[in-house]
C-alpha cells in the first residue's frame, strides 16, 4: 500500500514504521546461508537474480537460499524426522530430517520459512514459492510446545515426478519476466501444465527463447547448476571457550589470538588476507558472523586485528559467547615493496614490510569497515555503449578472483558466432561510415567529443522550428541528412537559439541485450556561447510512435 495509506492506519494503531534496508536484508540472509552451508550442506547459495524482474516479485533483491543435498541426506536419517514427515513419503527419513536440521536453524533466527524438495532447482524454487503445503497442521503432542512442523511448512516432490508436481502450479512459479506472464494469462494459460502442453517452438517463437529455456531447466532437461557461496575456509582456527562470556576485552584477546593461528600458514605461501570471517556463537541467541574485506592482500597481525575488532564494536551481544572461530576467507599474493633506498626504512632490520599495506590501503579498508563495503566504492569502464551506463561502480574492498571475473563475465554473456558476426560487421561499419551529416563527426582524437557534465537522467527539450519546405508538418525534426535541423529550443523554460551544431552520432544498444535503444547525438553550440549534448530519440524500431515532445533530449554540458 502506500506509505501516506500505511501511516494512517499506524498512526490508528500501535504499529511502527521502519524504512526497508536493503544491505542489512541481504547481509542476514548470506548470514543464513553461510550457517545452512556449515551444518547442512556445503554447496549452498544464495538466489541469483537477473537483470529483470521475476513476475510476482516486489523487490528485486534474493528471497531464498538453494542447497545441493545429493550426497548428504544420509547424515540425517532419523534425526527428528518425524517433526515435519508428511503421510504420504514414509521412508524417506534422510531428506525429511535435513528438513528438519534447517527448519530449526530458522527456528533459532525466529524466522518462518518455506521448504522444498525437488529434483532440479527450478521446481525446488516453484514448489517453495508457490507450492500448498505438505506440512501437518496438527497440534504438537507435548503440551505447550510448539513443533517445527506447526511454524514452516514443507514440500517434497518424489524422485521422477518433477512435472506431476509442477502441474497446478502458475506460470509465475517458472520465474519468468512479468510481460510473459500476461501474455500467457491473456492466452489463457494460467498453470504450467497447460503452459507444457503447448509445442515448445511455437513458445520459442511468440515469447522468446528465455521460456523455453526456463521450462528446460523446472522439467530437468536443461542442468541449472547451484554457484555456491564462499566455500569453507581452508585457513582457520577455533576457540572453545571454556567459561561462556562477553567482557570484550577478553573477546578482543581471543580475536587476536585467533587471526594470528589462522594466518600463520600465510606467511610461508607469501600470500595476504582479503577477506576475513568471524563467527561468534551464543549460549542462548544463533550465531552471527563478522566479515571484513581488504584493499589489497596483508598480513600486517595489528590492521587485521583493529578491523575484525571494528566489526564487533557495531555487534550486540545478546547472551554470552561459548565458541569463537577465524578464518581467511579470501587471500591472494603478497607484493614485494620497498617504501625507501637509504631512509630508515632501508637500514631497519625489520622484515614485516612485505607483510603491509600502502596508506591508502589501510584508508579505504578503515573506511570500508566503519561505513559499510557498499559505502566506498570504486568505478570501472563499461562496455554498455549507452553514456549513462559508461561506467559501472563496485565496491573497493569486495574481490573477486580473477579466473572467476572471467567465467562469470563470459556467462553472463556467451556471444553466438552470429552476434559475434553482427559486432564485427557494426565496428567495421562505424569505421567505414565517413563523418558528414550535419558537420563532421567526432573523433576519437577530439578530446571534446564527450561533455564534462553528463545529468542523471535526460531532460526533454522542445523544438521550435516551422516545417522544412516539402516537408509535412510532425517530420521537422528529422535527425538524418536531408531534415531540418532545429534553430531553438525551450530548455528548462528558456528559448535558446542554436548558433552552431555538429552531428549526427549514432549511439543504440544491440538487440541481444533487451529492448532497442537508438539515439542520434549532436553536440551543439547556443548563441551564448553554451555548449550542449542532446540526441533525437529515434525509437525501437517497431514503429512505436513517440510524441514530437518527446524526440529531443539534453543529455550533456560542455566546459
Amino acid at each position: 500500500m502506500p506509505i501516506a495509506q500505511a501511516a494512517d492506519l499506524a498512526s490508528l494503531t500501535d504499529a511502527v514504521l521502519e524504512p526497508y534496508d536493503r544491505d542489512a536484508d541481504r547481509a542476514s540472509l548470506q548470514s543464513l546461508a553461510i550457517e545452512l552451508q556449515t551444518h547442512v550442506s556445503p554447496q549452498t547459495a544464495v538466489e541469483t537474480l537477473e537483470r529483470f524482474k521475476w513476475s510476482g516479485r516486489f523487490r528485486h533483491d534474493p528471497e531464498s537460499i538453494l542447497l545441493e543435498i545429493q550426497g548428504v541426506t544420509h547424515l540425517f536419517a532419523g534425526k527428528d524426522a518425524a517433526e515435519c514427515d508428511p503421510p504420504d513419503h514414509p521412508g524417506r527419513s534422510g531428506e525429511l530430517g535435513l528438513l528438519s536440521a534447517a527448519a530449526r536453524i530458522l527456528s533459532q533466527r525466529n524466522l518462518w520459512g518455506r521448504f522444498a524438495i525437488a529434483d532440479t532447482l527450478g521446481a525446488a524454487w516453484a514448489l517453495a514459492n508457490h507450492a500448498v503445503s505438505q506440512g501437518s497442521s496438527r497440534p504438537s503432542k507435548r503440551r505447550g510446545a510448539i513443533s517445527i512442523r506447526d511454524t514452516h511448512q514443507f514440500f517434497v516432490s518424489p524422485p521422477g515426478r518433477t512435472v506431476d508436481a509442477l502441474q497446478t502450479l502458475p506460470c509465475a512459479a517458472l520465474r519468468l519476466q512479468p510481460d510473459v506472464v500476461a501474455t500467457l494469462d491473456r492466452l489463457g494459460v494460467t498453470t504450467i501444465g497447460g503452459l507444457l502442453r503447448l509445442p515448445r517452438e511455437g513458445l520459442a517463437t511468440r515469447l522468446g527463447p528465455a521460456l523455453c529455456q526456463r521450462i528446460a531447466q523446472a522439467t530437468g532437461e536443461v542442468e541449472e547448476s547451484v554457484i555456491a557461496i564462499a566455500s569453507q575456509c581452508e585457513h582457520t582456527a577455533s576457540l572453545e571457550l571454556e567459561y561462556p562470556t562477553d567482557a570484550v576485552d577478553l573477546l578482543a584477546d581471543r580475536i587476536t589470538r585467533l587471526i594470528g593461528q589462522s594466518t600463520a600458514a600465510l606467511h610461508a605461501m607469501q600470500r595476504g588476507v582479503l577477506r576475513l570471517r568471524c563467527q561468534l556463537e551464543f549460549t542462548e541467541h544463533p550465531p552471527i558472523v563478522l566479515e571484513t574485506g581488504l584493499f589489497a592482500p596483508t598480513l600486517d597481525q595489528s590492521h587485521l586485528t583493529a578491523l575484525m575488532l571494528g566489526a564487533l564494536e557495531g555487534v550486540r551481544l545478546g547472551s554470552k559467547v561459548t565458541r569463537m572461530s577465524v578464518g581467511v576467507a579470501q587471500h591472494a599474493a603478497l607484493s614485494s615493496r620497498q617504501p625507501s633506498i637509504f631512509g630508515p626504512d632501508f637500514a631497519s632490520s625489520s622484515n614485516e614490510d612485505w607483510t603491509s599495506q600502502t596508506e591508502a590501503a589501510r584508508l579505504i579498508d578503515a573506511l570500508a569497515g566503519r561505513l559499510g563495503e557498499d559505502a566506498v566504492l570504486g568505478v570501472r569502464v563499461s562496455d554498455d555503449p549507452l553514456p549513462e551506463n559508461a561506467i559501472a561502480d563496485f565496491p573497493l574492498t569486495a574481490h573477486r578472483l580473477k579466473a572467476e571475473a572471467k567465467k562469470a563475465k563470459r556467462a553472463a554473456r556467451q556471444l553466438t558466432a552470429r552476434q559475434r558476426a553482427a559486432d564485427d560487421a557494426m565496428e567495421s561499419e562505424s569505421r567505414e561510415r565517413p563523418g558528414g551529416g550535419f558537420g563532421s563527426g567526432p573523433q576519437t582524437s577530439d578530446l571534446g567529443r564527450r561533455p564534462i557534465e553528463l545529468h542523471a537522467e535526460p531532460h526533454p527539450i522542445t523544438p521550435l522550428e516551422s516545417p522544412a519546405p516539402g516537408l509535412p508538418r510532425g517530420d521537422t525534426h528529422v535527425s538524418g541528412p536531408g531534415g531540418s535541423f532545429p534553430s531553438r529550443f525551450r530548455i528548462r523554460g528558456r528559448v535558446e537559439k542554436v548558433h552552431k551544431h555538429w552531428g549526427p552520432e549514432r549511439i543504440e544498444t544491440r538487440w541481444w541485450r533487451g529492448a532497442l535503444i537508438r539515439r542520434d547525438y549532436f553536440r551543439i553550440e547556443l548563441e551564448n556561447g553554451a555548449r550542449l549534448w542532446i540526441y533525437y530519440d529515434l525509437g525501437d524500431g517497431t514503429g512505436r510512435v513517440i510524441a514530437e515532445d518527446k524526440r529531443w533530449y539534453l543529455h550533456g554540458r560542455f566546459a
